[in-house]
């Protein structure tokens, strides 16, 4: 292995990202994941020189072999089939473009390209800057935007001919991985950790009593705060749950599904944090990567649909995955704190650790 600094960073990225783009205008969800929040994010990383900090490389794109690793022939036809007519509805909010197919192999393939990179030794991180997203995207059904499920598929990918035998994959997209969730429910060596805006009022996917079945249970751990959480209960959920979680199980490697649509100026999400809880994520995630002496992380874009905010999160994310201090950056307004929201997000985070921390003690005495 290749000695290289603790915290160097790959930048995987391909300007075909820009490819696809679904037919609808705004205020239509499906016309914010569109390429000028790719073009516009990668503009200011580059004006503000933290692309020139980091190892560039391109995305090569998968081929139909690699999808197969998760998801159905049927899945995969049927992108194919309406990427190639150019239009038409695949799931629900999952509409085909003449570009949809080989910029979703794009974005597989950038994934499978940042796990080959650190597991090289050549760096310690790697940031996938690619899109179409890919959390929802279940085994057989596109939704939500994606449709390939890239983390998915890249780590399924990494776990081949076991290179490596436990992954922790944790998700701070607004939205519930529903899809990623689903493909790991059963597998005990894959960790899902999911942060994400849960409407109590109207039960969906992503409850923390969703756990994981048969030998998978205790690995799929769900964060569900409430609507317009701040930055204070996402620090306290990465303290108090997470790097507790990444302990018990011990990953050798920590993919990250890094969806920036929780910021308060999102037109998508309904959180309210600004970019100080996204170098919370990176600086909590290369501790712990130095703690645990894993091989490193593996970051894949997922949502984040303003343009103006997304290039400055990623800025976040990549400081303080790379040790250096939190830049202060102009989304970083005061904004008033709710007390009612931070105590019930504190009882939330009691019902998780109560839920999961029993199958933490169980794995200590297996």
């Amino acid at each position: 292995m290749i000695d290289v600094p603790e915290n160097k960073i790959a930048f995987i990225s391909h300007p075909k990202a820009s490819m696809h783009q679904m037919p609808f205008p705004k205020p239509h969800l499906e016309s914010f994941e569109n390429p000028l929040r790719y073009q516009m994010a990668e503009r200011y990383l580059e004006k503000k020189g933290i692309l020139n900090q980091t190892v560039r490389l391109r995305a090569p794109r998968a081929n139909t072999k690699d999808i197969l690793l998760v998801h159905s022939p049927y899945l995969v036809d049927s992108v194919e089939i309406l990427s190639n007519i150019g239009t038409g509805q695949l799931g629900e909010s999952a509409y085909a473009s003449p570009g949809l197919f080989q910029t979703a192999l794009l974005a597989v393939g950038g994934a499978m390209k940042g796990t080959d990179v650190v597991l090289s030794g050549n760096v310690k991180h790697a940031f996938v800057f690619m899109r179409p997203p890919g959390h929802h995207a279940t085994t057989s059904d596109p939704a939500g935007l994606c449709y390939f499920n890239n983390v998915a598929i890249a780590t399924k990918h990494v776990m081949q001919n076991e290179r490596v035998h436990r992954v922790s994959i944790v998700d701070f997209d607004d939205h519930h991985g529903n899809g990623t969730s689903e493909i790991f429910y059963t597998n005990p060596n894959v960790q899902y950790i999911s942060f994400h805006e849960y409407d109590y009022e109207n039960f969906g996917l992503g409850h923390y009593t969703e756990v994981g079945y048969g030998e998978g249970k205790g690995t799929n751990i769900n964060i569900p705060l409430v609507e317009t959480s701040p930055d204070t209960s996402y620090k306290t959920a990465i303290k108090r749950v997470l790097e507790p979680a990444l302990n018990a199980f011990k990953p050798q490697l920590i993919m990250v599904s890094a969806g920036y649509d929780a910021h308060y100026a999102d037109p998508v999400g309904n959180m309210d944090v600004d970019s100080r809880t996204y170098w919370e994520f990176g600086d909590s995630i290369r501790r712990m990567v130095q703690s645990l002496n894993a091989l490193g992380s593996v970051w894949v874009l997922e949502g984040g649909y303003n343009p103006f905010a997304l290039g400055p999160s990623i800025e976040a994310s990549l400081d303080g995955l790379a040790g250096r201090q939190r830049p202060a950056l102009e989304d970083q307004v005061e904004r008033e704190s709710n007390p009612l929201i931070l105590e019930s997000n504190d009882e939330i985070i009691d019902k998780v650790l109560e839920t999961v921390t029993p199958y933490w003690a169980k794995k200590k005495t297996s």
